[in-house]
């Protein structure tokens, strides 16, 4: 079961793990990023990133449809996570039962970067990627931690 599809620039970190997992009860991280899936040793860094009662793995776009296919049709709560909301669309065009809800979390501030929420930027790129998810029929909200509440992309699309 997908409990959760977010974006976090970081992937995974000490947030990710002490509060995001432990929110929706995260068993098992599939983490769709063609850089860190081709560099063994971030690869690795990833996989080994999580306590020893919980998977991840670390797949490009086109070796994660086989691994999220499964994730929809068992009962182990999965997080699938980016780095770029991009990803998520080049997801949902790929699989057309993913999941049609976005959590985007922390994303770095960069040049040219909007910021959406104090600790959520997003590039010009990214924003038409959220606007695209969205005309597909996508929920994408802005949320570091779910402690902190929610910003829905409505409240912040006029920024782009």
């Amino acid at each position: 079961m997908i409990a959760l599809v977010r974006c976090d620039d970081r992937l995974i970190h000490g947030q990710c793990m002490t509060v995001i997992v432990k929110a929706y009860d995260i068993k098992e991280i599939i983490v769709v990023d063609e850089f860190t899936a081709t560099n063994a040793i971030l690869k690795t860094v990833f996989k080994t990133a999580v306590p020893p009662s919980m998977k991840a793995d670390v797949f490009t776009v086109p070796d994660a449809l086989p691994k999220i296919k499964e994730a929809l049709t068992n009962d182990v709560r999965t997080m699938v996570l980016m780095k770029s909301p991009i990803v998520f669309v080049e997801l949902l065009k790929a699989m057309e039962e993913l999941p049609k809800e976005l959590n985007v979390g922390p994303m770095t501030k960069r040049k040219g970067s909007v910021a959406v929420h104090p600790a959520i930027n997003l590039i010009a790129e990214e924003a038409e990627a959220v606007k695209e998810a969205v005309s597909m029929g996508a929920h994408v909200f802005f949320s570091q931690v779910p402690e902190q509440g929610r910003i829905e992309w409505d409240e912040v699309k006029d920024k782009f």
